[in-house]
């Protein structure tokens, strides 16, 4: 019973001390799942706190390596262990003995715009129509969709005022298909404040979870038999590339998407070149 409630402390204390650094909820909801996964793994027995990297291994070898499990979901589970240890026991494991493994770098999954408009034209709730244009029309992330308030959005300048990652603040741009949509959604559910969350949930939290967006899109792929090509994060992928393509600049989208680096906006520019308006070796 101890060791349960245990259990119980450490995650808790893992949430608080992510939520302290601005993490999301949707990072301590992997860390959980990672962290109840790797407790339980072990008998009641077991001193959690003076397990060896060695012992750690063992684990990982039998859970994730033995099973040829996806690579991010393996350093997914790395880092919650690594990180309920430090915060939990104080304790540093060797990233040498436990180390995170290299992603493949692959390109991003792009919408293309005539299937975009077809899913957005055969959805008739006017709440996901408004999901679905905040993602392919203004880049958002799922938490991002989530969280918008009525305060923020300003019609007359084009413009949304986003909370990103790390509680950073940034501009997108906002089209006048998605402000329109927007204001029959306020005008449908009687939404006058002009303060607030702009979407509500159903059940008893301001808004919704963002796994409530990612499982309607999920549900919505499906019905579309795209399931397991396209994710919430597509939409964000087909805002940034149509946007270089239609001759945008590049820090701006930087700007607009909250990336940290330009880095790691430039992979857009792989998706966006026209290779026959190129000019190259001419084989003719």
């Amino acid at each position: 019973m101890n060791n349960e409630r245990n259990k119980i402390k450490w995650v808790e204390k893992v949430h608080d001390t992510l939520k302290i650094s601005g993490r999301s909820e949707r990072t301590f909801n992997n860390y959980k799942s990672a962290l109840k996964r790797f407790l339980n793994y072990y008998s009641e027995d077991t001193i959690i706190k003076k397990l060896k990297e060695e012992d750690i291994l063992d684990y990982i070898k039998k859970e994730f390596l033995s099973r040829n499990r996806a690579r991010d979901t393996y350093n997914l589970n790395i880092c919650a262990i690594r990180y309920m240890f430090s915060i939990c026991f104080n304790k540093e494991l060797n990233k040498k003995k436990l180390p995170s493994t290299k992603l493949k770098k692959r390109l991003p999954v792009i919408i293309p715009k005539k299937e975009f408009i077809d899913i957005f034209n055969n959805e008739n709730n006017i709440k996901h129509k408004c999901w679905l244009l905040l993602g392919f029309c203004s880049g958002l992330r799922v938490e991002e969709v989530a969280t918008i308030k009525i305060e923020n959005i300003f019609p007359e300048e084009h413009k949304l005022k986003v909370l990103g990652k790390g509680n950073k603040e940034r501009y997108t741009i906002l089209p006048d298909i998605t402000i329109k949509f927007l204001r029959l959604y306020c005008k449908k559910y009687s939404i006058k404040s002009k303060e607030g969350y702009i979407f509500r949930s159903h059940i008893n939290t301001p808004i919704p979870s963002s796994d409530t967006i990612v499982n309607y899109f999920s549900n919505l792929m499906k019905k579309h038999n795209k399931f397991g090509i396209y994710t919430f994060h597509s939409l964000r992928h087909s805002f940034a590339t149509y946007y270089l393509k239609n001759g945008g600049s590049l820090l701006t989208l930087q700007s607009m998407l909250g990336h940290k680096s330009l880095n790691t906006t430039t992979i857009y520019l792989h998706l966006s070149h026209n290779f026959n308006e190129l000019e190259g070796i001419k084989y003719v």
